[in-house]
């Protein structure tokens, strides 16, 4: 059929064919909206990948009207919508949710924490490692600065692993693939994944083996996982809750703390053992020091080495632990599991904090 202008108008064949689908978002008006307003009426075509799959295999999909889009015109990722897959959860996510800590609370406990380590550490290299290098053995200041770093690496991997957080039933039905992943990772019996009946029933048999439900996050428990009332989820292989390092100590970062503990540990044996030979070895430089700085100095040699012996204390407690296979909590309960994972297993992250997710969000989440 041919337009008054003379152009040629397409076949009804060729306008009903549907466009190539492509990577982009494809944004339809529906309607006028007002102008300044945050939500319109539209549909937006995203590809949402599901846990295992990516762009080639997983298709886009439809995003509802309802379903905000965050700054950067894309569907929210999990961490931005933690709170709203469980409003009791109160872990923490930063740097774009590569990072989940614990609650807020627990913030002065890890700042004494740094405190302890820093503060000595400073003092140590400002009064003491000249000294030591010339006097003593460079090796001294030298092993105390490798011992430093160490401590400070593992106490960041300790605070910002995830545990091993067990995902939430919200969570597993808003990412395409997360139940059937769980299952595989924990290697759960079929009877033991959740079928949509709440609470699901749980076999004599599989209760002894330590299977439990958790009515809070609506999953079933694997053994070895308990509820951690403190951050509000349930932790894999969960140890304590640690509000020094503000995190739960679980499945994924127990290692991670163990390492902390020894590195900690021979930190205060180095500092106190340069502080002492610096307070004996009274020179021409150390008599004209400032009595001020020389009782600071004797003052922060005896404060680390009482917290040394805590300190100490508590890394022979966990190797223990280590050798023996058992968690702080089945040592205080005196309930032992008979199933579980090992404390050397670290498997995957399990809630997949990046990935995108379709769920509404509440009008005052600003991203």
């Amino acid at each position: 059929m041919e337009m008054e202008d003379g152009s040629s108008a397409p076949s009804r064949s060729q306008s009903s064919q549907p466009a190539p689908a492509t990577a982009s978002m494809e944004v339809v008006p529906q309607g006028d909206e007002e102008e300044g307003s945050s939500t319109g009426s539209m549909s937006t075509v995203w590809p949402i990948f599901g846990v295992g799959t990516s762009r080639d295999t997983f298709p886009a999909r439809t995003v509802a009207a309802t379903t905000p889009l965050n700054n950067l015109g894309c569907p929210p990722r999990v961490y931005e919508v933690w709170p709203d897959l469980g409003e009791d959860s109160r872990t923490r996510f930063c740097c774009c949710g590569r990072c989940v800590t614990g609650p807020d609370i627990d913030l002065w406990y890890n700042l004494c924490t740094w405190s302890f380590i820093l503060i000595p550490s400073f003092l140590y290299f400002a009064l003491c490692s000249q000294y030591l290098w010339e006097k003593v053995s460079p090796w001294l200041p030298i092993f105390t600065a490798a011992v430093l770093l160490a401590t400070i690496a593992f106490l960041l991997l300790t605070s910002c692993t995830d545990p091993g957080i067990l995902p939430r039933q919200r969570l597993r039905m808003r990412l395409p693939g997360l139940e059937n992943e769980v299952a595989r990772t924990l290697a759960l019996p079929d009877d033991c994944v959740a079928d949509g009946m709440m609470p699901p029933v749980l076999s004599d048999l599989r209760q002894t083996q330590g299977y439990r439900f958790c009515h809070t996050c609506e999953v079933i428990r694997p053994p070895r996982t308990s509820h951690c009332n403190d951050c509000g989820n349930c932790v894999l292989t969960f140890d304590h809750h640690c509000p020094f390092v503000n995190n739960c100590i679980g499945q994924r970062n127990y290692v991670f703390f163990s390492a902390f503990l020894i590195s900690t540990g021979c930190l205060g044996v180095s500092v106190a053992v340069g502080v002492g030979i610096r307070c004996t070895h009274h020179d021409a430089a150390w008599k004209r020091s400032s009595p001020w700085i020389v009782g600071f100095l004797v003052l922060i040699g005896l404060a680390t080495a009482v917290l040394l012996v805590g300190v100490v204390g508590l890394t022979i407690f966990h190797l223990f632990l280590l050798c023996t296979g058992k968690t702080t909590k089945e040592v205080c309960t005196g309930r032992m599991a008979r199933h579980g994972r090992s404390l050397f297993a670290r498997p995957p992250s399990l809630i997949h904090a990046r990935e995108h997710v379709d769920v509404p969000l509440p009008e005052n989440n600003a991203f």
